[in-house]
């Protein structure tokens, strides 16, 4: 499936989840709709279009750009982990969601915070 994203990609998702090959299974067909998610967050939170200035370097610096990726990757991981908390046990679940959660909270405080 193609990543339909585009501040993170699929592979770059999972690696945040931390998932093993069954597991990457499970989530492949609901990354694409977290990606897409975050991304409606991320827009939402920073009252910034990424997408449209993303390929602009006038507009979004790479500094920027690595970011929001994280902040992308973040968000869409903890939405993955909620999705499909029975994968895990209870503390591991919970331990990656308040990861997550804490990253891309810091995350995006940080960017609305500085201009990277």
């Amino acid at each position: 499936m193609a990543d339909e994203g585009t501040l993170a990609t699929t592979a770059q998702v999972l690696f945040f989840v931390g998932e093993n090959a069954t597991a990457n299974q499970i989530l492949e067909a609901n990354t694409n709709y977290a990606i897409l998610m975050a991304e409606a967050l991320i827009y939402v939170e920073t009252d910034r279009d990424w997408a449209t200035e993303w390929n602009d370097t006038s507009k979004v610096n790479p500094l920027q750009r690595q970011a929001v990726t994280i902040a992308a990757c973040a968000k869409a991981a903890e939405i993955l982990v909620n999705q499909n908390q029975n994968a895990w046990q209870l503390a591991t679940t919970t331990n990656k969601l308040n990861t997550l959660g804490s990253l891309y909270t810091e995350t995006i405080k940080r960017i609305k915070e500085t201009d990277l």
